[in-house]
C-alpha cells in the first residue's frame, strides 16, 4: 500500500492537471486498487501456495519474506517461479 499512496501523492502533485481531473481520475484509481492483492486478498489454505507465488510475482512481498516459513513451503514456491521463467 506504501507504494500505491506514494504514486498518489505524486499524482496529486503534478501541477500540470486541473484540480478536477485528478480528484475524478484519483477517485478511480483508489476503486480499482481496492482490488490488488497488496491491498486486499481473499485466502483459501488450499490455495495459500498459489497466493504467495501470486504476491512475489506482484512484488507485493519477496521471497525473502519467507524465511519463517517451512523449506518445504519455501522450495514448491521455488519451484513454482522457476517454471514460470
Amino acid at each position: 500500500m506504501e507504494g500505491l499512496v506514494k504514486e498518489y501523492a505524486n499524482f496529486l502533485n503534478d501541477d500540470k492537471k486541473p484540480v478536477s481531473e485528478k480528484f475524478w481520475e484519483l477517485e478511480k484509481r483508489i476503486k480499482e486498487d481496492k482490488r490488488h492483492p497488496g491491498v486486499v486478498m481473499e485466502l483459501k489454505k488450499s490455495e495459500v501456495i498459489w497466493d504467495i507465488v501470486r504476491l512475489i510475482r506482484l512484488k507485493v512481498i519477496t521471497y525473502n519474506d519467507l524465511s519463517d516459513f517451512s523449506d518445504e513451503l519455501q522450495n514448491e514456491v521455488k519451484r513454482i517461479l522457476e517454471m514460470s521463467r
